[in-house]
């Protein structure tokens, strides 16, 4: 079964909308860059960069939107939380096509860079190591909407995700590997990332060895590893950096805010300017939390998100920050979570009203990391693979979807939820013995 079916579409040259004047499309689809500039350029591209797929924003539990009950579009689909986003079979599948695309991207570059002869070999490897990155992140991304949650006990025997990792689109769609085994090469994807890779970037919205460090921590506190998790964080949190005081706050460009280590935003370029707070959501913040005052205003009925722009779908620090307090917690280690978690606190409360946080319970502890995590990351690319994780934990919240007027269309139970997508129908139509997921 040609490769073109695990997208969904046929590649086309017009897929690389920044660099096509570099690319020329080789015999079998297969476009094979000749300068080191052109790799490069692939890597800059738009579907790399805005490349969190909005379908699992409006999945989340933070958003609200205006949509019916009846609506029957992917992103409505996504909103009420049904097991098939695609209805379309003619359409680009929703999250898997433009993952994959991103993923057919990376590996033009892992496949083809080594024969460049016009740069350093480090300048290679730099540029091997990002796209290896990318290549990671973008099967991560579809791990967690795609497979069932990560647990060491049953991932050896759940389906993952098909693992792809050439570009001639005649060669045979590859099976879903098992959980275990998709999740070990992500792993080893990020980790040989990493040996490539220094401090020195382009810019925030390429890797460096920190981007990754960051994304190695996301993907083990995903697989419930909290002592690796922390682990990464400390070496991602190396990376110069200031938490702004809140009290003090004077808006920041993108590029010189010091909170942000990664930039990035959706596949879906409108969603950044019309997030609307879900009631859930507002009832989490305190009166005198300054980030309700700083990034929202009072619309129609509804709070509007106000500073939409790509640090929210990359990585901060201060999730870094509260990852640590998170294993801080798992580990016993309740006084230096609480000083992680007070410490950011005292930057986000008003000053004339913060008090300290002060417990001995752990339970206790744990909910206000996780509290503060929600809050802090509010619109994130984190928090479906948070709703995802601390379900399997028992730690989940029910997620419900209420009108304008606040009543309550419908609701997710945690304990029964799987926080799963099928695998889209146009995928399975082309590929008929792929295992479904339901």
């Amino acid at each position: 079964m040609n490769f073109k079916y695990i997208l969904g579409f046929i590649v086309a040259v017009s897929m690389f909308s920044s660099c096509d004047k570099y690319l020329e499309v080789e015999p079998k689809g297969i476009v094979i860059p000749k300068r080191f500039e052109e790799f490069n350029a692939i890597l800059n591209a738009e579907i790399n960069t805005n490349c969190y797929p909005d379908h699992l924003a409006y999945a989340s539990d933070d958003v609200y939107a205006p949509h019916s009950l009846i609506a029957q579009d992917p992103l409505a689909n996504a909103y009420f939380w049904r097991d098939i986003i695609d209805v379309d079979n003619d359409a680009t599948p929703a999250i898997w096509g433009p993952l994959y695309r991103q993923i057919y991207n990376t590996n033009i570059i892992i496949n083809n860079i080594a024969a460049v002869t016009d740069v350093s070999e480090d300048k290679k490897k730099q540029l091997l190591g990002e796209a290896l990155a990318e290549r990671a992140n973008a099967h991560f991304v579809l791990v967690t909407a795609f497979t069932k949650a990560y647990d060491p006990a049953t991932a050896g025997s759940l389906p993952g995700i098909p693992w792809v990792t050439y570009t001639d689109v005649t060669t045979a769609t590859p099976p879903r590997t098992t959980l275990q085994e998709t999740m070990n090469h992500i792993l080893t994807d990020l980790k040989e990332a990493e040996g490539y890779l220094v401090s020195n970037r382009l810019n925030k919205t390429r890797f460096n060895k920190a981007v990754v460090q960051a994304i190695l921590s996301r993907v083990y506190l995903y697989m419930g590893d909290f002592e690796k998790a922390k682990n990464y964080a400390d070496l991602a949190l190396k990376e110069p950096h200031e938490i702004i005081d809140y009290n003090t706050y004077a808006y920041p460009t993108q590029e010189k805010n010091t909170e942000i280590l990664w930039l990035r935003t959706t596949t879906y370029h409108v969603l950044i300017y019309d997030l609307r707070y879900s009631s859930d959501l507002v009832n989490t913040f305190s009166a005198n939390d300054l980030r309700m005052k700083l990034f929202s205003y009072f619309l129609d009925g509804t709070y509007m998100r106000l500073d939409n722009y790509w640090g929210l779908y990359g990585i901060r620090f201060s999730e870094l920050k509260l990852t640590q307090a998170e294993a801080m917690v798992q580990a016993g280690n309740l006084d230096g979570a609480l000083k992680i978690l007070n410490d950011l606190r005292v930057l986000r409360i008003a000053k004339s009203s913060y008090q300290p946080l002060v417990s001995t319970d752990k339970a206790e502890v744990l909910n206000w990391v996780l509290a503060e995590r929600r809050r802090e990351l509010a619109f994130g690319s984190n928090r479906w693979m948070d709703m995802k994780r601390l379900a399997k934990l028992g730690l989940g919240a029910k997620a419900t979807r209420k009108s304008i007027d606040n009543k309550d269309l419908l609701s997710i139970d945690p304990a029964t939820y799987s926080y799963t997508f099928e695998v889209p129908s146009r995928v399975l139509m082309f590929n008929p013995g792929m295992p479904k997921n339901f």
